[in-house]
């Protein structure tokens, strides 16, 4: 059982977002402790409590997951501004893109991401990604 209370999702795909929530159920994380945003400039809204997030439970998320390609600010836009936030930088940040580019993998991982998945998303593999991110955290147990 999990023991995650809070994840960013910040994804523009319909799709990709149910599948996500698919797999975090996997784990005991319910839709409830996921917090969806579909464009770069709601999820920054979200992360540092501004505009209609103003009022959102204080807190940094457990976890969480950037599309590279979100509408009006970039993944990698925003993964820099959470790795230049004193009180933000260490939660995990997985990036998700549709881009096969391996400097984009690269330039994801030199600004901090802990991780990188390559859409289309696999389920199977972003279970274990999601597993391997909240293990590391001690957010569930592991299966040594």
């Amino acid at each position: 059982m999990s023991r995650i209370q809070h994840i960013l999702l910040a994804e523009d795909t319909e799709a990709d977002i149910a599948l996500m929530q698919l797999a975090f159920e996997e784990y005991g994380i319910h839709e409830e402790n996921v917090a969806v945003t579909r464009d770069g400039a709601e999820a920054l809204d979200y992360l540092f409590r501004r505009g209609p997030y103003q009022e959102r439970r204080a807190g940094n998320p457990e976890l969480i997951i950037l599309d590279l390609k979100l509408p009006k600010i970039t993944g990698l836009e925003i993964l820099k501004e959470i790795r230049a936030d004193e009180g933000i930088k260490n939660v995990p940040v997985v990036i998700f893109s549709s881009s096969l580019h391996e400097k984009d993998r690269e330039n994801a991982l030199q600004n901090g991401a802990n991780d990188f998945i390559v859409k289309p998303l696999e389920f199977d593999a972003f279970c274990n990604c999601v597993y391997s991110m909240l293990s590391e955290s001690g957010l569930v147990p592991r299966n040594d």
